[in-house]
């Protein structure tokens, strides 16, 4: 079976994209589809009617339980969003409406790929493992973040560097020239965007 080390994890609007590298520097890319979810803890109704008016369809809420350090069990709303970018919008509509200022929140502050690495116990640089299923090829985690004797597979540096001549590139007045250095090779892009775009595709993409 083939083995895998996750690269990049990150969402677009409609789920969670993972980066993988192989043992011989073979890349790939897989998506999945994911809900991501906040709590409430509120005794009124009206701050989750405000999120059902507000967000419609778009949301679920359900009743359930989660521990606390001090009170221990406690009953919470969990509020599960559609989409990422559905969690995004929900989160910024809970954090600036008044009504829900003095209640109890909680994983606000996590983005859609924390909680996805947590609910699967997986972690930056975790070795994934292929597996055949009636549904096609699967992923499972052969791996601890607890292990103490690591090895990464290949990877591939590309350095990009500001031409600044000793500037702070944050006060310059336009995009100073950028040294780019992969396998040996240097180049220098002068406001060349799409160029260094479609290198990065390319070095991304292919082996």
């Amino acid at each position: 079976m083939k083995r895998y080390q996750i690269l990049d994890i990150y969402s677009n609007s409609y789920g969670i994209v993972i980066w993988l590298i192989g043992e011989n520097g073979e890349r790939l890319s897989t998506f999945r589809r994911f809900h991501p979810y906040f709590y409430i803890r509120t005794d009124s109704p009206k701050p989750l009617k405000l999120l059902k008016n507000r967000f419609k369809n778009e949301i679920k809420i359900t009743k359930t339980v989660k521990k606390e350090l001090i009170d221990g069990e406690v009953e919470v709303f969990k509020i599960t969003a559609r989409t990422p970018a559905v969690y995004g919008k929900a989160v910024r509509f809970v954090r600036k409406h008044p009504a829900f200022t003095e209640l109890g929140l909680y994983n606000l502050q996590l983005t859609p790929p924390q909680i996805f690495m947590y609910e699967r116990g997986i972690f930056p640089f975790c070795i994934v493992e292929e597996y055949p299923t009636p549904q096609g090829i699967k992923l499972k985690k052969v791996d601890s973040h607890e292990k103490l004797n690591y090895t990464l597979f290949p990877l591939r540096i590309m350095e990009i560097n500001p031409e600044t001549e000793g500037a702070n590139p944050r006060y310059l007045r336009h995009i100073p020239p950028l040294v780019v250095r992969y396998e040996g090779v240097e180049l220098v892009l002068d406001n060349q965007i799409e160029e260094l775009s479609h290198l990065l595709k390319k070095k991304t993409l292919t082996c």
